[in-house]
């Protein structure tokens, strides 16, 4: 059985926040009654693609930690063999 597009997203982003140098790439945005970092996830059947904003450089070491850490959560949710898309949209300027 595999996990909703839905719950993956989230055990997704959960797994993104243990790296903190890195954000879903979504607005800013106060009092949403939803986690608008989902709109950061798009999961399709064969590819997830999370978009990010780096908040620290260099971009590599993140992004292999981020990958590691996005890697795990699908393997927990059945979906080791999906293809993983990283996309960084934006350096913030304290980077």
């Amino acid at each position: 059985m595999t996990a909703t597009t839905g719950s993956v997203a989230e055990v997704l982003l959960a797994a993104l926040r243990t790296v903190p140098e890195l954000r879903p790439a979504t607005p800013r945005v106060e009092r949403f009654p939803w986690d608008l970092d989902l709109l950061s996830v798009d999961v399709g059947p064969e590819v997830v693609e999370v978009r990010l904003v780096a908040l620290a450089l260099p971009l590599p070491p993140l992004l292999r930690r981020a990958e590691t850490a996005l890697r795990q959560a699908l393997a927990g949710v059945g979906r080791e063999k999906t293809l993983l898309r990283l996309v960084v949209t934006d350096i913030d300027a304290t980077a």
